[in-house]
């Protein structure tokens, strides 16, 4: 199959969806302020895509779960390592996080989509049973450390936010 046409076969959603998210990445590289509610959106949506496939694939049973629970488990605490090493500022009063520009989440985003793309290529037209099922597992797993790496950066976030109201208080 020629490059173009699996372009051409690509869904429409996957370009808005990646498009939105190439969007926050770049938007990231520059920092500013951000209202802690919308950083939940990027680990909503990975966190989503992660479910939805485990939920839609026949192939995805709980072996698959669980490398997505695992996966998001080791993603959850490498994003909360890397929050802890960026310097971020929370005003809780605003509800808002001060950023410094990260090249991180545009990395992130990137690497995501071209695993998933491929997985998604390789998962349509493989014939092979066993070889579909590898991938099942691997796009769980993939799917499962993306959303928690975002996810392990918002709670740091929150972890932050919440203290810092409690000594106000």
């Amino acid at each position: 199959m020629s490059p173009i046409a699996i372009i051409q076969g690509t869904p429409t959603w996957v370009w808005i969806l990646l498009a939105y998210l190439a969007y926050r990445g770049f938007k990231a590289t520059q920092g500013g302020t951000t209202p802690l509610s919308k950083l939940a959106i990027v680990p909503l949506i990975f966190a989503g895509m992660g479910i939805a496939h485990l939920v839609s694939s026949p192939l995805a049973g709980w072996s698959a779960v669980g490398a997505w629970m695992i996966g998001g488990f080791a993603g959850i605490a490498g994003g909360v390592f890397t929050a802890n090493r960026t310097r971020f500022i929370v005003d809780p009063l605003a509800r808002s996080v001060m950023l410094p520009g990260s090249y991180v989440p545009l990395a992130l985003i990137a690497a995501t989509f071209i695993a998933k793309f491929w997985l998604g290529f390789e998962m349509a037209t493989v014939a092979n049973e066993s070889a579909l099922a590898m991938y099942v597992m691997l796009n769980a797993a993939i799917s499962g450390i993306v959303a928690g790496m975002f996810a392990g950066r918002f709670f740091t976030y929150c972890r932050t936010m919440h203290a810092c109201r409690a000594r106000l208080a």
